[in-house]
């Protein structure tokens, strides 16, 4: 192979067009979609006429062209000869894109990169010739005098049309305004003869001024064949597990999950370590452990969606446990609940070093699976009684969402019919309906107590809003034993984690209330822990 060449040339606007528009200039797979808004153009194009330096192009130049390409900010553009190498974009697609989108008139997109094509309308601008300034389509009235449409601005004859309803006053204006986009000199970078294992550490490298590139865009373009997308990977898998109720996590949680699946590490330097050949060979079998762990937790848990996993994290620990080869044994399933649970009720992260705890729950995982339960053991949940009864009930506070999942596993009788509780409509998507009040808000509020303690997490309870409208504002001296079915009064309660104590509905005792079903709650945390 010849030796690595790298040249430097200034290019005018309208050349880098062209190149373009002849196909000559594309976009590799593994880069990202466009990203800029409206206003970075309007600066981009204020800095040219301003003759102010913009920054550089990188291209790489290739004759052994890609399977996947994109075309510059999605436009449809014709393949060239294939004897011609062809350039793609490393850094300063943003720009490139820009500048290319704003001034050409072919604005068919490419259907076929939908999902990376930009809004067309972010690139419909014109130039004010009374404020000197450039504008979008929406602020303009476009059949002033004293606008210039850009789009036909770079071509001649749409030009001497465009001059036609300019005010005259205005035409030395535009003859200057052409003149500065015309001669501007964009500085184009252009490496050859590198293999495409060198080019992903070349992406890497670059030093990056606009957009900062995500460890995501890292790993797609070092992990990137003409057969393995890692960013199209994860769009297929997202959209699989949002069948499950599960596309929404993160990009960043899949990634630490990988890693941790393949290295037992989740640090961003160890997932930025990994090479190319290990996400790949890797990459069917994460996905299948990943499968297992959401089924898992949807069908021995009941957490059938997202919305009600109390940490993301989680599933890296998850995954590992399934991604370990062989069969799991009834006791390792036994082990890997406890440790569900424990890390539910605690708050271990939401505070730093969070890779280092993932790190050390997959040491855990691993060590159940080898049935080597000493660490584990040592290992317990942290919340309180007083953090249950403080917390506020709400679907963002992971508490709230590990207290569902825990009386869920009561299999919890309606408070009005007796009837099972449907746990799999009350959990498959978060509907604030679906609990309610055990004191009345209404109640409550007619007591005197502060919202604040009105809405503690110990005070709620599966309920339909059907049910719940039978209960309404009624004090649990009255509902508690004129509603409540008294035939099957402690079955109905010990379903809902809520304390027996007749005496504290009669006396309306909520604080009590509150203290014994924090306790309650407690000892049912102890049970799944032990």
């Amino acid at each position: 192979m010849r030796a690595p060449e790298l040249s430097t040339t200034p290019e005018k606007i309208d050349k880098i067009i062209n190149r373009i528009n002849s196909g000559d200039i594309r976009i590799p797979a593994f880069q990202r979609a466009y990203v800029w808004k409206q206003n970075q153009i309007l600066e981009l194009l204020d800095s040219v006429v301003r003759n102010y330096p913009i920054g550089s192009v990188l291209l790489w130049s290739t004759s052994d062209k890609l399977k996947h390409t994109r075309n510059i900010a999605g436009y449809k553009i014709p393949d060239n000869a294939d004897e011609y190498p062809v350039n793609y974009v490393l850094d300063g697609q943003q720009r490139i894109s820009s500048i290319y989108a704003t001034f050409s008139d072919k604005t068919e997109q490419d259907v076929e990169s939908a999902d990376y094509n930009p809004n067309l309308n972010l690139f419909e601008i014109y130039y004010n010739f009374s404020t000197k300034t450039f504008e979008q389509k929406n602020d303009v009235d476009i059949a002033a005098n004293d606008v210039i449409y850009l789009r036909n601005f770079l071509n001649g004859a749409k030009l001497i049309e465009s001059l036609k309803t300019l005010d005259p006053k205005f035409h030395n204006d535009a003859q200057e305004l052409y003149s500065r986009f015309i001669n501007y000199e964009l500085p184009v970078v252009t490496i050859k003869n590198r293999e495409k294992s060198d080019v992903g550490n070349i992406f890497e490298r670059i030093n990056n001024t606009g957009t900062k590139l995500s460890t995501l865009d890292l790993m797609t373009a070092w992990t990137w064949t003409d057969d393995f997308h890692l960013l199209e990977s994860i769009n297929e898998l997202q959209v699989e597990l949002d069948e499950k109720n599960f596309g929404d996590l993160t990009q960043n949680i899949l990634l630490q999950a990988i890693s941790g699946y393949i290295q037992s590490n989740t640090t961003t330097k160890s997932i930025t370590e990994l090479t190319g050949v290990q996400v790949r060979d890797n990459w069917e079998g994460f996905c299948e452990a990943l499968r297992k762990a959401i089924d898992y937790i949807g069908s021995d848990l009941n957490c059938s969606h997202l919305d009600f996993l109390p940490w993301q994290q989680q599933i890296v620990g998850l995954v590992k446990f399934f991604g370990i080869g062989g069969m799991p044994t009834a006791n390792q399933l036994k082990e890997l609940r406890k440790w569900f649970w424990k890390t539910s009720f605690s708050n271990r992260y939401s505070t730093g070093q969070t890779t280092e705890k993932m790190n050390a729950d997959i040491e855990r995982i691993s060590e159940i699976r080898k049935d080597d339960l000493v660490e584990v053991n040592k290992f317990r949940y942290s919340v309180t009684k007083s953090e249950l009864i403080e917390t506020k009930f709400s679907k963002a506070n992971p508490l709230t969402r590990a207290l569902l999942l825990l009386m869920a596993q009561k299999g919890p009788l309606d408070l009005v019919k007796n009837t099972k509780i449907d746990i799999a409509q009350s959990l498959s998507k978060y509907n604030r309906k679906q609990y309610h009040h055990i004191f009345p808000n209404a109640f409550l509020k007619k007591q005197g107590f502060p919202p604040n303690k009105i809405f503690s997490l110990t005070n709620f309870c599966f309920l339909p809003a059907d049910s719940n409208k039978k209960i309404s504002k009624k004090s649990p001296s009255d509902y508690f034993f004129s509603i409540i079915p008294q035939d099957s009064f402690n079955d109905i309660l010990n379903s809902n984690l809520i304390p027996l104590t007749k005496e504290l509905y009669e006396k309306d005792n909520y604080n009590d209330f509150l203290a014994k079903r924090a306790e309650l709650i407690i000892n049912e945390v102890d049970a799944a822990t032990n």
